[in-house]
């Protein structure tokens, strides 16, 4: 989706936050023989060069990044059944009750309060939303208005999805979530309402939406030995992302994929402050 969403007190509207992840193939591949998970969680990365622009603390300095590695976990939410509607609503259920449960340790690690979870409306018909329009290609937003997750099944992926992707989406709308209760949509939508140009509202939305793309990547990591995450499926998400993912609103598919495997390799939130990155991070 392209169309600004968030209803801002000034009147302006921001363009990103509801416009989910960036465009991905949700069907599945060719069969593939499975590939031996990593056995342990790779460090935490160094933060990031400082960006010339001076962002506020909630986003450079925010509780969530203090709040420690996470460890690795079981989520094992089953497979996606091929023609089934109620298989993939039941599989993304399962994998929200995996992130949520991961951002509510976190939050308390933090000392950010009570995690509470977001509403989540799942559709096979129906792309209408009080935030817009969900597409084939758009298939979920997030709505910090309501705090709800809308997620839209295309008939092409309910006759062949891809598990993978599908807790990709999830995990990335979820970390929409956590940016809202941890403070980082609010001070996003109001540096995006005083952008005096297009460059620099493309900026931020870059920064907070490859910030979902880490967050994501964050849970995957974690999960990946029971989820699980098959290492040839894994380098098919990051190199299709690094080729196609490409637009206005998410910037570059290679610092998408960028984000996106930092998270994983890190299994941390201090790797992804895409805001004290340079700007060429995150174009």
């Amino acid at each position: 989706m392209r169309k600004p969403l968030i209803a801002l007190a000034s009147g302006a509207l921001s363009v990103l936050v509801v416009t989910g992840s960036a465009a991905q193939a949700t069907s599945s591949p060719p069969p593939l023989a499975a590939a031996p998970s990593a056995a342990t969680a790779q460090a935490p990365l160094a933060a990031p060069a400082a960006a010339k622009r001076v962002f506020p603390t909630v986003l450079t300095k925010n509780r969530l990044y203090r709040s420690g590695a996470v460890d690795s976990f079981t989520c094992s939410p089953g497979e996606p059944r091929r023609g089934s509607a109620n298989s993939l609503k039941t599989y993304l259920l399962k994998v929200a009750r995996c992130v949520n449960g991961m951002y509510a340790r976190q939050f308390r690690a933090a000392g950010l309060g009570t995690y509470r979870v977001p509403k989540i409306i799942i559709r096979a018909s129906g792309t209408k939303t009080p935030c817009g329009k969900l597409t084939n290609t758009y298939t979920a937003h997030y709505c910090p208005s309501s705090q709800t997750i809308y997620q839209f099944l295309p008939k092409a992926t309910i006759r062949n999805p891809w598990g993978l992707t599908l807790a990709k989406t999830m995990a990335h709308e979820i970390g929409h979530h956590a940016q809202q209760r941890a403070g980082i949509v609010p001070a996003f939508n109001r540096l995006y309402a005083q952008a005096r140009t297009k460059t620099a509202r493309n900026y931020l939305s870059h920064r907070v939406e490859q910030q979902a793309e880490c967050m994501a990547g964050v849970f995957l990591g974690a999960t990946q030995e029971s989820l699980p995450v098959i290492f040839e499926e894994w380098d098919q998400v990051v190199d299709w992302a690094a080729k196609h993912a490409s637009d206005t609103v998410h910037g570059k598919g290679r610092n998408q994929a960028f984000w996106l495997e930092r998270g994983f390799d890190s299994q941390s939130f201090l790797s992804c402050n895409t805001w004290t990155a340079p700007n060429a991070r995150v174009a």
